[in-house]
């Protein structure tokens, strides 16, 4: 099994609903069925980002994703990515960890903020396609 990058986005997406592709990633990340990589500079946005007092998580279920991540296995150490011309410098550690990972693949709801990372190899997948290639084996 590859390891894939999710977007914040989809992490927020699939722990505030309970239906659709993205709840269904997560569940399969807490099931062992998909393997998400990471690095400090993800988790840290995924942690502020579960945080904001507009999504509501609870503080156990924060703590439950962190723990997972880290007991996963997924951390990678990426080298930094040049920002140059890049739509959102704020998704640069998420290109910089697919880079550091075999399969080279971010899920996102964003691919337009993406798109340059197309020219440095990475695969684009949106959640529905993510979920098609975990069901397929792909994933």
């Amino acid at each position: 099994m590859k390891p894939v990058v999710l977007d914040t986005s989809v992490l927020i997406s699939g722990l505030l609903k309970s239906r659709g592709a993205s709840a269904v990633l997560v569940d399969a990340f807490f099931a062992g069925r998909l393997h998400l990589a990471w690095s400090r500079e993800t988790s840290a946005e995924y942690a502020e980002v579960m945080a904001r007092e507009e999504f509501g998580i609870d503080l156990r279920e924060r703590v439950a994703v962190l723990l997972k991540l880290r007991s996963s296995g997924g951390e990678v150490s990426p080298e930094p990515v040049p920002d140059a011309d890049w739509p959102d410098a704020d998704d640069l550690p998420f290109v910089a960890a697919a880079l550091a990972t075999e399969g080279k693949v971010i899920v996102t709801h964003n691919p337009r903020d993406f798109a340059p990372a197309k020219a440095l190899g990475i695969t684009i997948l949106s959640p529905g396609e993510a979920l098609e290639k975990l069901r397929d084996g792909g994933l």
